[in-house]
């Protein structure tokens, strides 16, 4: 009996002990201060866009036939003037032949009617405008010209190559099978992009071209491109927004035509109180920030009003009607601060 007794008592001090300790811990407020300082306030407009290729080219054979060549697939870069893909050239080949034919005839018929007009072999510069254009349709000459132009035209409509550097994008059509009477592919330029985005009316006020822009893809939104503003369209539509545009660099090469971004049109405004959002907590349906006093190591709790907030951060201004009191120079308490009261006892990490 006495063995049960001595241990009941020693459980008993073993809990109070922990409970003391627990209890102790508890009261135990480690925080992280910041120094409050006048610095630049990085407001932020923020939008959903699209991204728009600056250079992208739609191309089409010129002529009909069957593909013989495709020298591209989809996504893979091309150089300009690189061959993409081509028709079977043998009718276009023949049609230029006998075209090129006919114009040489024309040419001999062209300088007898000039013969017969008194002028032989002489130089044509000396011959009246209006006499060569007679001559000209006489000998049929212009018709032959026109028909050889037309059938060069086919010739080289045979042959899709690149108007630039790019990526190719959207074949429509294989080796064998007739050329699509529509598109056969695009090029597009992927090195820069434009992304347009629209913006309230009561936004625009902030925002002017040259300011940057910081552009994240919705599939990667850890990802952040930097871009300019270079256009706000002066007009507002039915919704009363208002359309800006911003150039970005592609510059890992990840970012394709069309593709839907979030952007972040950036205004610094320099000079202001800027805290962390998470130095601001509510304290009496009021905000508050929490200000380490280093004399008896306690948080002096001050009553502020948000006057203009970031993605990360608040501008702050004491709360007048509170008469509350923040100088620069206060330490300011960013963590650790959600359970403070006011004068609770903390310890600076």
């Amino acid at each position: 009996m006495l063995t049960a007794v001595s241990c009941g008592w020693k459980d008993k001090e073993v809990k109070e002990d922990t409970l003391t300790r627990l209890s102790q811990a508890a009261e135990t407020n480690y925080v992280d201060t910041m120094t409050l300082r006048l610095t630049d306030f990085r407001r932020q407009t923020v939008s959903n866009g699209r991204l728009m290729a600056v250079r992208k080219s739609a191309l089409r054979f010129n002529t009909s036939g069957t593909i013989s060549e495709v020298r591209f697939v989809n996504g893979q870069s091309v150089r300009e003037g690189e061959l993409i893909a081509s028709l079977d050239p043998e009718a276009a080949s023949i049609a230029l032949a006998q075209a090129g034919n006919a114009l040489k005839k024309a040419e001999i018929d062209l300088n007898d009617a000039l013969i017969g007009f008194g002028y032989g072999d002489a130089d044509t510069s000396d011959v009246p405008e209006a006499v060569m254009a007679v001559a000209r349709t006489r000998s049929g000459y212009a018709d032959a010209e026109q028909n050889y132009r037309r059938a060069l035209y086919d010739f080289k409509g045979t042959r899709i190559t690149a108007p630039f550097d790019g990526k190719v994008a959207g074949i429509n059509a294989r080796v064998y099978e007739s050329a699509p009477s529509d598109n056969f592919c695009s090029v597009i330029d992927d090195s820069r992009f434009d992304v347009s985005f629209p913006l309230l009316e009561s936004e625009i006020p902030s925002v002017r071209t040259g300011m940057p822009v910081k552009i994240s893809p919705f599939n990667a939104p850890d990802k952040v491109y930097t871009g300019r503003v270079t256009s706000v369209n002066p007009m507002v539509d039915e919704k009363g927004q208002i359309e800006v545009t911003a150039s970005v660099d592609n510059s890992d090469g990840d970012m394709m035509d069309g593709m839907n971004v979030r952007v972040l049109v950036e205004e610094i405004i320099p000079g202001q109180q800027v805290v962390p959002k998470s130095a601001v907590v509510m304290r009496d349906n009021e905000d508050v920030l929490f200000v380490y006093q280093s004399g008896d190591s306690t948080a002096r709790w001050v009553y502020v009003d948000i006057v203009m907030s970031n993605s990360d951060s608040h501008v702050v201004k004491v709360n007048e009607t509170r008469e509350a009191q923040l100088s620069l120079g206060d330490k300011v308490i960013t963590s650790g601060n959600l359970n403070l009261a006011h004068e609770s006892k903390v310890i600076v990490r």
